[in-house]
């Protein structure tokens, strides 16, 4: 029973994101972008709009997205480095969705599964 962590601060520690899938790949995308319009938007293709499809992609991207905010925080947690802030008042929402599937490198992914 060694290896059982054994306070509050070892717990956090190993929490994990293997649950999320990641969606590097068309098949995980078109998995990730299936489960989000069944389940996430309850609809089937045959009642789902343009606007239902770019929600589920957003919330394929998000997911993805989570996994590396979760493990960057994890990282920040066990190495304590010293952080600076930057405060900018620009943002340009019509892009958004696009400038971070490109930001992920999943835009060709995302791409290749929408369009099967």
């Amino acid at each position: 029973m060694s290896g059982a962590p054994t306070s509050d601060h070892e717990r956090r520690k190993q929490i994990s994101v293997r649950g999320i899938a990641q969606v590097e790949n068309v098949a995980n995308v078109k998995k990730a972008f299936n489960r989000h319009v069944h389940y996430t938007l309850v609809k089937d293709r045959n009642v789902a709009t343009p606007r239902d499809y770019y929600f589920a992609l957003a919330h394929t991207v998000k997911d993805h997205l989570v996994g590396r905010w979760i493990r960057t925080q994890q990282h920040y947690y066990d190495k304590d480095p010293k952080r600076v802030y930057y405060l900018s008042l620009e943002y340009y929402m019509g892009r958004s969705l696009t400038n971070t599937m490109v930001n992920l490198g999943i835009q060709n992914a995302c791409d290749e599964a929408l369009y099967q």
